[in-house]
């Protein structure tokens, strides 16, 4: 669950120009091999490109940002057991307003039961065209324990979340950042800190290829408000520790880097600036926290304006 505080996160060959893989020996996998999934209006295993193959930047010049679903949780069913989570509609308001300004089209959903929360995953992945958008933003926020998210009513995978929007799911956002954010507990585990003392010293292109492939789990970035095992701290007047950070980098930064180093920032603020204060339980008392970022971006996030 989240805890609340009242105080202060075998070797492949290069291709050639040809665009085929050049292999001089045997590839093996550690597992099995994966099967291939058609995916709509083009052959099975195809997507269209989004941008040149060797562009170090996404392409964030389509017509539409894309869209932003944020999933809000604060009250859960009676036969849950889970208390209400106070703070939350602080993080959802200032959670649309970011992406809102970051040009996204918001979508924001209370309080939904999994089956619910399933359908409109499952119709943003299956039912939307995103062909003529950048990207795709979620934010989810509820209680989590070790590998499950709550709904209203019940827990799911988080696998869930993502999988639906992988290249041969959702060909419209192949290609494209499919960005995730996750405000939730992930286990009971408490991070006491190490306190770190300063010691001084003595001496004080245009590519030309017409075809590549990528892994059907590219283009992901998955940002946790806690690492595996942990609680994942909640104030309850300002919102979540993880959310406060998200929405400050973000506003402050997204003009001029790219987001995989404003989450190393979001996560520097986060660390520096948020310690718990529940002096009537020293067990909770003075923990921190440190978000965990889980990348398969093969390109950089930057949130050009659009005009």
């Amino acid at each position: 669950m989240e805890e609340t505080v009242n105080g202060g996160g075998q070797h492949e060959e290069p291709r050639g120009t040809n665009g085929q893989v050049s292999d001089n020996g045997s590839n093996e996998t550690d597992a099995g091999g994966l099967g291939q999934a058609g995916v709509g209006g083009m052959p099975q295993g195809f997507a269209r490109m989004s941008v040149d193959r060797d562009a170090a930047r996404y392409n964030m010049s389509h017509k539409q940002r894309g869209h932003c679903v944020i999933f809000n949780h604060r009250h859960f069913d009676q036969h849950t057991g889970l208390g209400e989570r106070n703070g939350t509609d602080r993080d959802r308001d200032q959670a649309q307003a970011l992406f809102t300004n970051l040009g996204f089209q918001v979508t924001v959903y209370n309080n939904l039961r999994v089956y619910e929360v399933k359908e409109k995953i499952q119709d943003l992945a299956f039912d939307v065209n995103h062909s003529e958008c950048d990207a795709l933003a979620v934010v989810f926020m509820s209680h989590g324990e070790k590998d499950v998210l709550w709904g209203r009513d019940g827990t799911f995978n988080p696998d869930y979340l993502f999988e639906n929007f992988k290249a041969d799911q959702c060909s419209t956002l192949a290609g494209k950042p499919k960005l995730f954010f996750i405000q939730a507990c992930r286990g009971e585990g408490l991070d006491a800190g190490t306190t770190l003392v300063q010691q001084k010293t003595r001496d004080e292109i245009d590519s030309g290829y017409q075809a590549y492939k990528i892994p059907n789990t590219a283009d992901f970035l998955v940002c946790w408000s806690t690492i595996p095992g942990h609680f994942s701290w909640r104030n309850t007047t300002n919102g979540s520790w993880f959310i406060q950070s998200l929405v400050k980098v973000l506003t402050r930064d997204s003009g001029h880097d790219d987001l995989l180093s404003m989450m190393t920032s979001v996560n520097r603020n986060m660390i520096l600036n948020f310690e718990s204060n529940c002096p009537s339980q020293q067990h909770m008392h003075g923990k921190k926290q440190a978000a965990c970022i889980v990348s398969t971006l093969m390109r950089k996030v930057y949130f050009t304006p659009k005009y």
